[in-house]
């Protein structure tokens, strides 16, 4: 996965998105502590959930976001308030439960079988509390331009070392669809040029694996899971216009 190998990429891409940050902290001021967190990644969640005052247990299968997320816990000083746990999704087996479980950011599109999904939500089924709560949240797939090498905005927090001192990176992006299979490929080109024009390029790809609503709603019900399903994190209806998936799942009796 691209950001297992650059997790510094994934911090400059998303260092400055929000938009998903007061609904997770409403639900867990709503809901309780502790919140456990699948696919923390470099802990951009985690820490706004750490700094509200929220004990948290954060879970992520990359040693590389969870080192990085590590150095941003400590520089914020919630580092006490957060465990941080290597771990596979598919496989949880914690012997606890929370009153409050998140896969926040398309984490669960990182399920890439159906067996993967079931394994998921079957795991986060039993650490969930009895009236507790399983949110998250998915992008809605709205395709652009596929197969077509574009330009992505300009990381100055990505550098590279050997670009340091008046070197730059350049990234650039192309994306593949696989409708059979509801795979989505993107394939990232980062050029570190150096400052006497030496060029590095490294290739990588990030996959996701896309949702439709009804697929999504039947394997929350087979996995135990009454959903409530919107179309952004206000809480809007969810409809042909809408952007993202935002679940609001509680355990059937």
């Amino acid at each position: 996965m691209i950001y297992d190998e650059f997790p510094d990429l994934y911090d400059a891409q998303y260092q400055s998105y929000r938009d998903d940050l007061p609904f997770y902290l409403r639900l867990a001021d709503d809901v309780g502590q502790p919140v456990l967190e699948l696919g923390a990644g470099t802990g951009r969640v985690t820490e706004a959930l750490a700094r509200a005052g929220n004990a948290v247990v954060a879970l992520d299968a990359s040693a590389a976001m969870l080192a990085r997320a590590r150095r941003r816990l400590e520089a914020a000083g919630v580092d006490g308030r957060v465990e941080l746990l290597e771990a596979d999704m598919r496989a949880l087996d914690l012997g606890r439960r929370f009153p409050l479980v998140i896969a926040p950011f398309n984490t669960l599109m990182h399920a890439y079988s159906l067996d993967d999904q079931d394994r998921t939500l079957k795991g986060v089924r039993q650490h969930v509390e009895p009236g507790g709560v399983f949110a998250f949240d998915l992008c809605v797939p709205r395709l652009g331009q596929l197969g077509v090498l574009r330009s992505e905005p300009s990381l100055p927090g990505a550098e590279p070392a050997s670009a340091a001192g008046g070197g730059r990176t350049d990234l650039f992006l192309v994306q593949h669809d696989d409708p059979d299979r509801q795979l989505l490929s993107s394939t990232y080109y980062r050029d570190a040029v150096a400052q006497d024009g030496t060029l590095k390029r490294t290739v990588t790809t990030l996959r996701q694996r896309y949702f439709t609503r009804f697929e999504l709603e039947r394997a929350l019900r087979s996995a135990g899971f009454a959903l409530s399903l919107h179309g952004g994190f206000d809480r809007s209806r969810f409809d042909k216009a809408s952007h993202h998936m935002v679940g609001v799942a509680r355990p059937m009796a």
